[in-house]
C-alpha cells in the first residue's frame, strides 16, 4: 500500500473515531456505560483531541510522531479494555473507539520502530493505570446519586428495611466484615432501602439517599444506617421528626431530584426477585447467589476473601 493511500485511510478512520465519541455524548443521557476521566478531563474530550491530534499529524505527514502517539494509544486502550473486563461492564461505543485504534495500529505498524512502539505503549498503559478515574454507574442526570461503594469485582447488593427486626440485628453484624472487603477492593457493595413497611421505609430511603448527596462516603454511609436503624427502633415516623433526629446526630442531608436512582434501584429489585428482606445478592464470576435471613448471610460475605 502506497504512503499517500495509507495517510488518507488514517485520515478517514481517525474521522469515524471522532463520529464514534459525538454519537457516544449523544448517547449519553440514557446508555448504561464506561465513564472516566484523565487529570479532570472527561474522556470523550480526550478522545476527541486525541483522534483529532492523529489526523492533523497525518494530514501534515508526521509520521515518527503520528506512530508514537497512536502506540501511547494503543496502550491506553489496553488498559480500557482490562478495566470494562474486570468490571464486567461493556461500551459498545468505548468497544468501537477502541477497534479503530487497533485498525490505526496494525495499519502502521513498522517492525523498524519496534523499540519506540513498545516503549511508547507501556507508557500509554501505565500511565492510565494511574491517572485515569473510571466508573460503571449509569448516568441519567448530574445529580444522579448511587448508594454503591469499592471497586471490587464481586457485585454484592444488600436489600434491608429499617423497620426490619433481622436486618436490625444484621446490621452490626455487617459492617466490620463489610469494611473490611471494600477496604481491599474486594466487592462492590450497594445498598438497597426495600419497601417492605411502606409508607415509613419509603420516608427512610428518601432521606439515605438526602445524607450521601450531603456527603457521598462510604464510613458515613454506614454511619447514618445506624442513626437510621435507631429511628425506626424508636418509631420515629414523621418527616420533621425524622430531621430532628437526624440533626441530633449531626448527620446532615440535602434534598435533590432521587427518581433517577429510584428508576435503578427498582430495576435491581425486580431483577433480583426480592420479597423479603434482609436478602443478600452476590454476583461473582458470571454467577447469581442469593441468601435471605442474617445466618445464611453473614456467611455468604465471610466466604469471600
Amino acid at each position: 500500500m502506497s504512503t499517500d493511500k495509507k495517510r488518507w485511510i488514517n485520515i478517514v478512520l481517525s474521522l469515524i473515531g471522532i463520529a464514534i465519541v459525538i454519537l457516544y455524548s449523544i448517547c449519553e443521557e440514557s446508555c448504561r456505560y464506561l465513564q472516566g476521566s484523565l487529570f479532570s478531563i472527561d474522556l470523550k474530550y480526550l478522545g476527541i483531541f486525541y483522534m483529532g491530534m492523529l489526523t492533523g499529524l497525518n494530514f501534515f505527514k508526521k509520521g515518527t510522531i503520528f506512530l508514537l502517539f497512536l502506540s501511547l494509544g494503543m496502550g491506553a486502550e489496553l488498559y480500557l479494555i482490562v478495566f470494562q473486563i474486570k468490571t464486567s461492564v461493556y461500551c459498545y461505543y468505548c468497544i468501537s473507539f477502541g477497534a479503530i485504534i487497533i485498525l490505526l495500529f496494525l495499519l502502521n505498524f513498522e517492525r523498524t520502530k519496534k523499540v519506540l512502539i513498545t516503549i511508547s505503549l507501556a507508557i500509554g498503559f501505565i500511565l492510565f493505570s494511574f491517572l485515569f478515574k473510571g466508573a460503571t454507574t449509569p448516568v441519567y442526570a448530574e445529580d444522579f446519586l448511587m448508594p454503591s461503594f469499592g471497586n471490587g469485582q464481586i457485585k454484592v447488593r444488600l436489600y434491608t428495611d429499617y423497620f426490619c427486626g433481622p436486618c436490625r440485628s444484621l446490621e452490626p453484624q455487617l459492617e466490620d466484615m463489610i469494611k473490611d472487603l471494600v477496604r481491599r477492593n474486594v466487592i462492590t457493595t450497594t445498598f438497597i432501602d426495600t419497601p417492605i413497611h411502606p409508607p415509613h421505609t419509603n420516608l427512610y430511603a428518601k432521606y439515605f439517599l438526602y445524607i450521601l448527596y450531603e456527603k457521598n462516603d462510604f464510613v458515613h454511609a454506614l454511619r447514618a444506617r445506624a442513626f437510621l436503624f435507631e429511628a425506626a427502633k424508636n418509631n420515629i415516623t414523621g418527616k420533621e421528626k425524622l430531621e430532628a433526629f437526624l440533626k441530633k446526630k449531626g448527620i446532615r442531608f440535602k434534598p435533590f431530584d432521587i427518581k433517577p436512582t429510584l428508576s435503578v434501584l427498582n430495576s435491581y429489585l425486580q431483577g433480583d426477585t426480592i420479597n423479603a428482606t434482609p436478602t443478600c445478592v452476590i454476583y461473582r464470576g458470571g454467577k447469581k447467589d442469593t441468601y435471605t435471613g442474617p445466618a445464611n448471610i453473614v456467611n455468604a460475605l465471610r466466604s469471600i476473601h
